[in-house]
């Protein structure tokens, strides 16, 4: 019994540290790839990017580089090299139908973001001990994960849209009570929620800057309002679904607030991606989901509509466009726009649905530079992290996917990736592919989807 548990967790142990990647011993130096800093500048055609430890000890052209005599040498000829891609609007904690819950299922979700080549996230919005601790323990590097950030649990009104997941607010003198304990916890963000009133609003706001907190918000078809950016929060959590005027658009950009696209989760409830379903077989959903969830994800989008279904779906495809628009139009006007995806939800993917994400946002009418900045440098902007991660330079973490292709000029491509690093640390993505002896594929009952 003693030599059967011992071998187990010899076994155990060995998947762990080769799925994180063994620690290097030696630096690792791509060369002669191009480089992607993820700042919204021009590619460097032959560059050369050093990585010792955890952080970045060079990364630029190949003619200035010092290439450490014992580096682990990886040819990066006709590869790109940019940064860890972050997606900063999920919920761990969801089913594929983003209204069920599984909350047995997130190693695969982990695994399915790293092999994707998504080396951050936002959560926003979940149970908060349990979120707190994934946190925790992917911080201590005990758990193979990306790098979580997280809200905690939302906070809404007395009658909350997700009472599991949300905190109700139905005094004004709950308000410090909540905020203290969102200190203590040391939420990153705190998400106020759709039913909350402005006035509550407010004072929430007030509440935590007090404590150094910011406010992110969601009230559905009110994001964006003037209204609601007067209120002195941080940012909305979803790109706006409302029609917004040029004033509305400047309005947005003089208050300083941040925006978080997640175009496809407007694309789900619009049912468009779904009339070709053969994406459900590509590698990054093929290898890392198990079968049931994509059949039943396909038996979603062959489901009849009623009439009452239909009429939703007409008007969240105007939603979606809409969305799209203001999308470009918040960038053109020099908003803080990082994409994020608001998986799981029908057609929405932890991992994948980052890259199509950036499809969308350039299919709006951002370059693919554009697109890949607000999933890096952006991103790292936002959770005021910037001088960490999120780009390509000296001192920054040593985190990077390497791609096939040429991302800058075919957004697409970043799906093409061959190698990912995060914090000096190569990860060993076939370990990732799921296994259905390994990782169970846990099943969840699906719930009512209601666009």
């Amino acid at each position: 019994m003693r030599k059967t548990y011992f071998v187990a967790v010899l076994a155990s142990l060995a998947f762990f540290v080769g799925a994180i990647g063994a620690a290097e011993e030696r630096p690792i130096a791509i060369l002669h790839a191009r480089l992607i800093d993820g700042r919204g500048g021009a590619a460097i055609e032959d560059a050369t990017i050093v990585l010792r430890g955890n952080s970045i000890e060079y990364a630029g052209p190949s003619r200035e580089a010092k290439v450490p005599a014992d580096a682990q040498v990886i040819a990066g000829a006709g590869k790109t090299v940019l940064p860890g891609l972050a997606d900063l609007h999920v919920h761990l904690q969801g089913a594929w139908d983003g209204i069920g819950v599984d909350l047995l299922g997130y190693q695969r979700y982990f695994n399915a973001m790293l092999y994707a080549g998504v080396t951050t996230v936002l959560d926003t919005g979940n149970y908060q001990p349990w979120v707190l601790q994934l946190r925790q323990e992917q911080a201590a590097g005990r758990l193979r994960a990306p790098r979580i950030y997280c809200v905690g649990a939302m906070i809404d009104a007395a009658d909350p849209a997700w009472p599991d997941l949300a905190y109700p607010l139905a005094s004004r003198y709950q308000i410090p009570a909540f905020v203290e304990r969102d200190k203590l916890a040391k939420v990153d963000l705190i998400k106020a929620y759709a039913n909350l009133s402005d006035r509550m609003l407010r004072r929430l706001v007030e509440e935590a800057a007090k404590a150094g907190l910011r406010i992110v918000v969601d009230q559905w078809d009110r994001n964006g309002s003037p209204d609601l950016v007067a209120t002195g929060i941080a940012g909305f959590a979803h790109a706006p679904t409302r029609k917004m005027s040029n004033e509305d658009i400047q309005f947005f950009h003089d208050k300083g607030l941040f925006d978080i696209s997640t175009l496809v989760v407007h694309e789900s409830f619009a049912r468009t991606r779904f009339a070709d379903t053969r994406f459900l077989r590509e590698p990054f959903l093929a290898d890392t989901e198990p079968s049931w969830f994509l059949s039943e994800t396909e038996e979603f989008a062959k489901k009849p509509q009623s009439d009452d279904e239909k009429k939703a779906t007409a008007t969240a495809l105007e939603e979606f466009e809409e969305s799209s628009k203001n999308v470009k139009r918040l960038w053109d006007a020099g908003v803080l726009l990082a994409a994020g995806t608001d998986a799981p939800y029908p057609g929405v993917f932890q991992g994948e649905s980052l890259h199509h994400e950036l499809e969308l946002m350039v299919r709006a009418g951002l370059t693919p530079l554009q697109a890949i900045q607000s999933a890096t440098y952006n991103a790292a902007r936002i959770m005021n992290a910037e001088k960490e991660w999120g780009s390509l330079q000296v001192g920054l973490r040593a985190t990077l996917i390497v791609v096939a292709g040429q991302p800058d000029k075919n957004i697409s491509d970043t799906r093409k990736i061959e190698m990912v690093i995060q914090d000096g640390r190569i990860v060993d993505r076939a370990a990732l592919k799921f296994d259905a002896k390994r990782d169970g594929g846990f099943r969840v009952v699906p719930g009512t989807f209601v666009p």
